[in-house]
C-alpha cells in the first residue's frame, strides 16, 4: 500500500494502493510506460521500491523474501527470461520442484511430467530446451515453473503480447482452466482489455503513476467513468460491434 517508485528525477509510481481478493482475477491496464510492469515486478521483489508496503494475507512481507518468494510467482513478459536456455522442459519445471522441497524427491520428476502435459506440453517436447520450442510452449513452460511452486498468487506481465492470435486464445484458455481448477489469485497486466474480459472479475487502470479507477469487469463499459478508461471501453465496444 501506498507504493511510489522512481528513476532518478523520474516518478513512475505514486502512491499506488491496490488490493486483490485471494482467489480473484485482477486485469492492471494502463498505457505503455504507465509503470504496469514496475508494479508487477515490485511486488515479487524483482524492483524494490522506494516507499510504501506490500501485504499478503493482510501481514507485511519482504517480496521475494522467505515463504513469500514461493507463495507469489511472477510469469515473465518474454518467457525466455524465465527459462535457461541450458535445462530442458522437465528440469526447468524439476528445478523449482527440488528449490522448494515440494513432494517427495522420488516423485518430484514425475511430478514435472504430470504438470507439463496438463499444460499441454508432450512428452517429447519435455527434454527439449527453449530455442527448440515455439513460444506459446515456452510461454507454457514457464507457467508450469510458476504453478510447480504451489503458490498462492500469480503475477503475469503480459502474458500475451508476444504470442500469435491463435496462442493468444489458446493461453486464455489455459488460464481460465487453471484458475477454476486451483482457485490461483492471479493480477494480469496487460495493454489490450479485450483478452481480459474473457479472464478478469476487476479491472485496475493505472495512469499517470497511479491507479485511477477499478471496476468489476462485468460492469466496466457502463461504470468507467476516467477518460482513459471509457477510451478502452469504447474499443471494446466497438470490437463486440465488428465482431
Amino acid at each position: 500500500m501506498g507504493l511510489c517508485k522512481g528513476y532518478g528525477k523520474r516518478d513512475v509510481l505514486s502512491n499506488i494502493n491496490l488490493s486483490v481478493e485471494p482467489g480473484e482475477v485482477v486485469g492492471l491496464i494502463g498505457r505503455s510506460g504507465a509503470g504496469k510492469s514496475t508494479l508487477a515486478r515490485c511486488l515479487v521483489g524483482l524492483e524494490r521500491p522506494d516507499k510504501g508496503k506490500i501485504y499478503l494475507d493482510g501481514q507485511s512481507i519482504l517480496p521475494g523474501k522467505g515463504a513469500a518468494r514461493r507463495r507469489m510467482q511472477y510469469l515473465w513478459q518474454d518467457p525466455t527470461q524465465a527459462l535457461s536456455p541450458y535445462l530442458t522442459a522437465e528440469n526447468a519445471v524439476l528445478e523449482t520442484l527440488n528449490g522448494f522441497a515440494i513432494g517427495a524427491a522420488g516423485q518430484r520428476i514425475g511430478k514435472a511430467t504430470s504438470l507439463l502435459e496438463k499444460l499441454k506440453i508432450p512428452r517429447e517436447a519435455q527434454t527439449r530446451r527453449p530455442h527448440s520450442l515455439s513460444g506459446g510452449q515456452c510461454q507454457r513452460v514457464a507457467l508450469a515453473r510458476a504453478l510447480a511452486a504451489e503458490s498462492d498468487v500469480l503475477i503475469l506481465d503480459e502474458p500475451l503480447s508476444s504470442l500469435d492470435l491463435t496462442t493468444q486464445i489458446n493461453t486464455v484458455r489455459l488460464l481460465r482452466s487453471i484458475h477454476a481448477s486451483t482457485g490461483v489469485t492471479m493480477l494480469i497486466v496487460s495493454h489490450d482489455l479485450a483478452p481480459l474480459r474473457h479472464l478478469a472479475d476487476r479491472i485496475a487502470v493505472l495512469d499517470g503513476g497511479r491507479i485511477v479507477e477499478a471496476v468489476a469487469m462485468a460492469r466496466f463499459e457502463q461504470d468507467a467513468s476516467h477518460p482513459l478508461s471509457r477510451a478502452y471501453a469504447d474499443v471494446i465496444r466497438g470490437q463486440w460491434t465488428n465482431s
